[in-house]
């Protein structure tokens, strides 16, 4: 009987033990689910924070596109048209009654001239905002015709290529951004990249519309933080409000390469 109750009291010990070791790894497996899930969540707020700053960050650089063409536009109209009304003012000031047949044909030419410089710059300023090609017949017809121009420049020889469906047209939206895209390329290569030669293509399939671009410039390093300052953030800007996907390339002696596609039919916005 003494021996019984020896054995009785090991197999307690036993369950009790058991009981106690299954309780501890409850317990463990409770507390690496609880810490696991607030790593999780910990690494969501962060990328949803990162989420948050880049929107921001494009949220400023189309801000700042804005504003720095406003200032542009401004000092066009202050600079050019501006200076030639006051320059046309002060010759018409000079009519007096008094005045010679000479005299007065003199200040009428001088202001017919002036007023000619004046049509001039204005055109010029208006066809910056909005080519008349852009709108009359899309973007290629625009792309290529300011490609021509800058290759005609003589400081970059630009090849362009458009091999996207004979008539195809894009949103209003799409066609501007995609323009402006070209032109922030085109600038950013000619005061930075010291490049020689510029390819630019286009393409579209059923679902997408695409903007080849490359230099063979000095390029940029893009590894220790933004993009290459703000034009490359005014790109990307332009890129993400019209739903699209941008690709960039480059590294120092190698020149850029970058890849704009957007979906064909209404984005977003106009949705």
């Amino acid at each position: 009987m003494i021996i019984q109750a020896v054995h009785t009291g090991d197999h307690v010990n036993i369950f009790l033990g058991g009981v106690i070791g299954m309780i501890v790894l409850a317990l463990s497996l409770i507390a690496f689910f609880v810490v696991y899930q607030r790593k999780i969540f910990e690494q969501e707020r962060g990328r949803d924070e990162e989420r948050r700053a880049y929107q921001r960050s494009l949220l400023a650089a189309a801000v700042e596109v804005q504003e720095a063409e406003r200032q542009r536009i401004a000092r066009d109209l202050h600079d050019d048209i501006g200076s030639l009304l006051t320059a046309t003012r002060l010759y018409l000031r000079q009519l007096k009654p008094a005045s010679t047949t000479e005299q007065v044909v003199g200040i009428r030419d001088q202001s017919l001239s002036i007023l000619d410089e004046m049509i001039q710059n204005a055109r010029r300023i208006t066809h910056d905002l909005l080519p008349p090609t852009l709108e009359k017949f899309g973007f290629q017809a625009a792309a290529e015709d300011l490609c021509e121009r800058i290759d005609g420049g003589g400081e970059l020889a630009v090849i362009f290529q458009d091999t996207s469906p004979e008539g195809l047209r894009l949103s209003g939206e799409a066609e501007i951004g995609l323009y402006r895209v070209l032109q922030e390329l085109l600038t950013n290569t000619l005061k930075h990249a010291g490049a020689r030669t510029v390819r630019v293509s286009l393409g579209a399939d059923s679902r997408s519309f695409t903007l080849h671009y490359a230099d063979d410039g000095k390029g940029v390093d893009l590894q220790p933080g933004p993009r290459s300052g703000l034009g490359l953030r005014n790109v990307e800007s332009r890129v993400s409000l019209l739903a699209g996907t941008l690709v960039t390339e480059t590294s120092p002696g190698e020149g850029m390469r970058v890849e704009v596609s957007v979906p064909l039919g209404k984005p977003p916005s106009e949705e």
